[in-house]
Parts: structure tokens; C-alpha cells; sequence
């Protein structure tokens, strides 16, 4: 009788059904403002960096190449911390996880007021690199999990402004402090970065959950609160990542033997790399080129930052009755012609001589590269298995990091130190360059994605005649038996 009821107790608790929680609708997109303003302080340190150039190269007395050096130990802390996201993400708590890098990042800006020191500071901007990246990568996961559903979409697609956002304040910040206060930036991000992770650690462990999600059909558990807000019924499953049951290294095994993703891969890291060179540099550009006032950087670099991600936006809605999707067939020819464009566009930001011109080809450039890269990111994420597209994903970052996104900055200073003062023109020109490598690495990405798809569509049709087959056997077999009968 006791054995009896003990194999009943394990039938309850098998078939026990899982938790629910109740999460409010309201709190969601209150902490998906916190998260985006997170996302926008951290970028606020490399828009100081770019704005007060010229400053922080006379203080610390540093050449173009050293200057370019601190984007570099940022993108080595960002490809320790891709690493190591993945590694550590289904194995503690999200929101400790998150709280901690942020605290940790409020503390090395703030570090950043108390020494004039090149090499400490080069090393603070690594640990900010790493402390960065893994709170970045998380919160487009964030979204996926605990955003609005019919307004995820939206709310993944406004962190590229919100990005850009930060750069442009701080911008504004160092035209506000001056110049020479630059430093004061740092501990102006640092203190409101600390507020906004004050809000996070204050909030309940739910909405944060690793195994909280909401089912496919949000709507149907959309109820009201007594004070009529919404809120949303959340089970705890089973945590639903990507990986499969293989470990890390057999997943990187996989995509090296996967061709569409090595090109996708490829071609990701240089688009989305020099980007981030070009950020860097463009305010000093601006200053080397034209000769331009404070002001009017900031300005220029402002229309800038908006008017890309928002005019890429628009784009790509424009563009989607022609490429319908990234996972479909007619995306593969138009994204190299895409990426033509974008690069005569990047070329041409070198070779234009008045704010006007140089403002104008850059949002032009940024808006082709924005569709771009929307649709590389698709199929790079799409053309593996969805057990290991997290592992690509996150080695993607990383390698975006080792291939332009580090390097491209301090080789773009090496150029400036030894030809700016015959040639301010070719830094640019050599680097924005770079995005021409993508195209036939696009077209041969386009020849056998279209092959894929032809061998699929063949297999189907096989198939296809293969069941009509079975099925005019069946029904042969069936006239013969009847006949029999009669």
C-alpha cells in the first residue's frame, strides 16, 4: 500500500502543472524603457570618446594610433565577454547577472576622473568593453522573452536608435561641460547608469525569470486588474534556449562546416564592423576635413545618428514588397546590389570636402547599410539549426569584434599618423573601402543560397511524387481487392 501510494505521488508530480505568475503589461514596458536607456548610457562613453578627440589625444598626448588603441581594448573586452555570455547564460540568475555587470561599468567609468594615466585608462576601457557586451547581448533577449508581442518586433528594432541615441549624447554632454572636462562625462554616465540599475535590482525576480514565458497566444491571457491594467499570464517551463545537447565546441564544429554561415559571418563582421570605425573617427574627420567648430559637429553628427537608423527603418518597409524576407529566395540578389550602393556611398564619405556633402553621403551610406544588415543578420541567423543559433549568434559578435570592430580603429589611426598631413582624406577612404570585400563574398553567398533553395524545392517535388505514387498504389490496391470481392 505505501509503494502504492508513492508511484501515485510521482504520477502528481509528473503531471504537475507548472507555475503561473502574473506579470503586468505596465511594469514590462516600464522596464523595457529602463533596459533601452541601460542599453543608450552604455554607449555614452564612446560618443564622448569621439566628440572630445582632439582633447583627450592633447591630454594624455597620444597619437592618432594610440587614440585608436582604446577602441581597440574595448573590442577585446566585448569578444571575452561574447564568450563568455554563452557560456554562463542558462547557468545564473538574469537579473544578478545583469545588475552586477551594470554596477561593475558604473564603477570602472567612474574610475575614469581620477587618472591621466594612458595604459590604466586603456585598461579601464577594456573592462567597460567587458562588462559591456553580455548586458547588450541580453537585452534583445529580454525583449524576445518578456516584451509586448505585438510590439516586439518595434521594440527590438528601436535599439539601433537607442544606440545611436547614447553616441549623440554624448556628444552633447562634452559641448555642454567643455572640452577639457571630458572626464566629467564619464562620471555623468556612470551616475545615471547607477540609477537606472537601482530600478532593476528593486524589481521583482519574475521579470527577469530565466523559465517564465508566455504562450503563443499572449492574448488569450491578457486580464485586467482591479485597477484595470493589463497583465499577462506567464508559466515557468522548461528553460527554452538554443543549444542542443551537444556542448559549445561541437556547435562551433557544426557552423564551420555550414558554408552560408561562414560567408554570412564574414560579410556580417565587415559591414557591421566598420561602422563602429566610423563612429570613432567621424568627428575628428569632420575637424581634420572642413575645419569644423564644436558646434557644428555635434549638430552634423546628430542629424547623422538619427536620420541613418531611422531611414533605414523606413527602407526596409519600403523594400520589403521586393525582398519580402530575409529567409526567402529573393533576398540574396538585391542584398548585393544593396551593398554596391552602400559601399560607392562609404568611399564617397572620404571624398567629399564640405559638411553639407559629407553629412548628406554618410546618412545615404547608413541607410543602404542599415538594410543590409538586417538582412545579413537574418540569414545568418536562419541558415543554421535553431538548436545552435544562439552559439552562432554570439560567436558572430565576437568575431565581428577580432575582425574590423577591434582592429579597424587603430589602423585607421596608423594611416591618419603617417599620410594626414599630405593625404586627410585616405584614412577614410582606405578604411569605408573595406565594405567592397563584402560584395563578392555576397554574390557567392547568393549563388548557393539560390542552390539550396533549388535542392529543396526539388526534394519537396520528389517527395510530392513520391506520396502520389503510394497513393496511386493504394488506390490500385484497393479497385484490385474490390474486383476480387465482386
Amino acid at each position: 500500500m505505501k509503494i502504492k501510494n508513492e508511484n501515485n505521488n510521482n504520477n502528481n508530480n509528473a503531471t504537475k502543472k507548472p507555475k503561473k505568475v502574473i506579470l503586468s503589461r505596465c511594469y514590462r514596458i516600464f522596464l523595457f524603457f529602463i533596459l533601452m536607456n541601460m542599453d543608450m548610457t552604455l554607449d555614452i562613453s564612446s560618443g564622448i570618446f569621439s566628440s572630445a578627440a582632439k582633447n583627450i589625444k592633447s591630454q594624455l598626448n597620444l597619437t592618432d594610433a594610440k587614440f585608436g588603441s582604446f577602441g581597440t581594448a574595448t573590442s577585446i573586452g566585448r569578444i571575452i565577454s561574447s564568450f563568455l555570455f554563452f557560456f554562463i547564460n542558462d547557468k545564473v540568475n538574469h537579473k544578478y547577472l545583469l545588475t552586477t555587470l551594470i554596477f561593475f561599468h558604473s564603477l570602472f567609468l567612474f574610475c575614469f576622473k581620477f587618472t591621466n594615466n594612458s595604459r590604466i585608462l586603456l585598461v579601464l576601457r577594456a573592462f567597460q568593453g567587458l562588462t559591456q557586451t553580455s548586458p547588450s547581448i541580453y537585452f534583445p533577449v529580454w525583449i524576445n522573452q518578456f516584451g509586448i508581442k505585438e510590439y516586439k518586433t518595434i521594440q527590438i528594432s528601436s535599439i539601433q536608435l537607442f544606440q545611436a541615441l547614447g553616441k549623440l549624447i554624448g556628444h552633447f554632454i562634452v559641448l555642454c561641460i567643455g572640452f577639457d572636462n571630458w572626464q566629467n562625462g564619464f562620471i555623468i554616465s556612470a551616475g545615471y547608469l547607477f540609477l537606472l540599475n537601482l530600478c532593476c535590482i528593486l524589481s521583482n525576480e519574475n521579470y527577469f525569470g530565466r523559465t517564465l514565458y508566455a504562450e503563443e497566444k499572449e492574448e488569450k491571457n491578457i486580464i485586467k486588474e482591479s485597477n484595470n491594467s493589463l497583465i499577462t499570464i506567464f508559466e515557468e517551463n522548461e528553460i527554452k534556449d538554443n543549444y542542443s545537447d551537444k556542448n559549445y565546441f561541437q556547435n562551433l564544429y557544426l557552423l564551420f562546416h555550414n558554408p552560408l554561415y561562414i560567408l554570412s559571418l564574414i560579410c556580417r563582421s565587415i559591414i557591421r564592423g566598420l561602422i563602429t570605425c566610423l563612429h570613432y573617427w567621424f568627428s575628428d574627420f569632420l575637424r581634420t576635413i572642413v575645419k569644423c567648430e564644436p558646434i557644428t559637429i555635434t549638430i552634423t553628427y546628430a542629424i547623422i545618428c538619427i536620420s541613418g537608423p531611422l531611414g533605414g527603418i523606413i527602407a526596409n518597409a519600403l523594400l520589403k514588397p521586393i525582398l519580402v524576407s530575409y529567409e526567402s529566395r529573393k533576398a540574396s540578389w538585391p542584398l548585393v546590389i544593396l551593398q554596391i550602393i552602400a559601399s560607392i556611398f562609404a568611399i564617397s564619405i572620404g571624398l567629399m570636402k564640405s559638411v553639407f556633402s559629407i553629412a548628406t553621403v554618410t546618412i545615404i551610406f547608413l541607410i543602404f547599410n542599415s538594410s543590409v544588415i538586417a538582412l545579413i543578420q537574418g540569414i545568418l541567423i536562419s541558415c543554421v539549426d535553431k538548436s545552435i543559433s544562439a552559439t552562432g549568434f554570439a560567436f558572430a559578435n565576437a568575431c565581428t569584434q577580432i575582425l574590423t570592430a577591434g582592429p579597424t580603429p587603430m589602423i585607421y589611426g596608423v594611416i591618419n599618423d603617417e599620410f594626414k598631413n599630405k593625404y586627410p582624406w585616405l584614412a577614410m577612404c582606405c578604411i569605408m573601402s573595406l565594405n567592397l570585400i563584402a560584395v563578392p563574398l555576397l554574390i557567392h553567398l547568393a549563388i548557393l543560397r539560390n542552390r539550396k533553395f533549388d535542392e529543396e524545392n526539388k526534394e519537396e517535388k520528389e517527395k510530392e511524387k513520391e506520396l502520389i505514387d503510394i497513393q496511386e498504389d493504394n488506390s490500385d490496391i484497393i479497385d484490385n481487392n474490390f474486383d476480387k470481392n465482386n
